[in-house]
């Protein structure tokens, strides 16, 4: 069973008994911001990763706000390590607590651009279906491209946002 635990106790095991502390969102979402000295293991490819060879360990799992972490806590400590802990309020708790994170720039992470996208053009289309009754097609239109992009993994608005400038990976 996962135990829930308070930033500082999180803090606390890591510095003194060693324990893992694991990052379980995105790649793109970590590359934002995320915990000095932490593991990525994104929950999206948790079960395939291979088990870790320090298993021994304790490991305390966290996401962005706790409730992703929460919702999948049979897959994570099906993993196998000595003790498995949750952060408490996640990234935002250890934040909200003081301590330190690593932050970069980056673009907003791509399903977050991607709603933001969708639901804007949801809201537009619905005022101006009250004016023009046409911008309906395009309302179900959005819609219809949510649930294709939800039934197959193909969609077409992240396709086109990935080409965006700001989505671009810069060479250095």
């Amino acid at each position: 069973m996962i135990k829930n635990i308070s930033p500082q106790e999180a803090k606390r095991l890591v510095e003194e008994e060693n324990a893992l502390l694991i990052d379980i969102r995105e790649p793109d979402e970590f590359a934002h911001e995320h915990i000095d000295g932490v593991r990525l293991m994104p929950l999206s490819v948790f079960t395939l990763l291979a088990p870790a060879p320090d298993r021994e360990r304790s490991a305390i799992f966290h996401c962005q706000s706790g409730n992703r972490t929460q919702g999948s806590t049979e897959i994570l400590e099906a993993h196998g390590f000595a003790d498995n802990y949750m952060l408490e309020g996640g990234l935002t708790g250890w934040k909200e607590a003081g301590f330190n994170i690593v932050a970069k720039k980056a673009p907003i992470p791509l399903p977050r651009q991607i709603q933001i996208v969708a639901g804007s053009m949801i809201i537009i289309f619905s005022l101006l279906n009250f004016f023009i009754p046409a911008f309906n097609w395009l309302t179900l239109l959005v819609g219809a491209n949510l649930v294709f992009a939800g039934s197959t993994g193909i969609c077409f608005a992240a396709k086109i946002l990935m080409s965006m400038p700001w989505n671009k990976k810069k060479l250095e």
